[in-house]
């Protein structure tokens, strides 16, 4: 009996074993890393976007940091669970701020802007 028990374990095992290999893709594309303002990894390469990065407080569930297009630029969104307004953290590449001030701008970049990517954690803001 305990042979009995011992081969079906082994059985069982070597097939766990096939099933997971079987599953595994070994020609899956390796994901390339984000390319954003013309460097990888924007959220640890642009020095500005690192700074706010390193300011959130709770975790990708309670922060986010979306890229958009906007007017043609890349517009990085950084979505802060503190941030008491909506319309003041929109930097162009270099980490300047757009003038979202007005309601007219502000409506305007709601209008035009297209969502590309979430680089970090969640989309807080619609």
């Amino acid at each position: 009996m305990v042979k009995y028990l011992s081969k079906i374990r082994l059985l069982t095992f070597l097939s766990v074993i096939l099933l997971l290999t079987a599953k595994c893709k070994k020609d899956a594309p390796i994901q390339e890393m984000d390319v954003v303002c013309e460097v990888q990894d924007p959220i640890w390469n642009l020095k500005w976007l690192n700074a706010e990065f390193k300011q959130f407080i709770g975790g990708p569930e309670v922060n986010g940091i979306v890229l958009y297009e906007y007017n043609g630029d890349q517009v990085i969104e950084v979505q802060n669970s503190l941030f008491s307004s909506t319309n003041m953290h929109q930097h162009l590449c270099n980490g300047v701020k757009l003038d979202l001030q007005s309601p007219q701008a502000i409506s305007d970049y709601y209008a035009k802007r297209k969502e590309v990517k979430i680089l970090y954690g969640t989309k807080l803001w619609q």
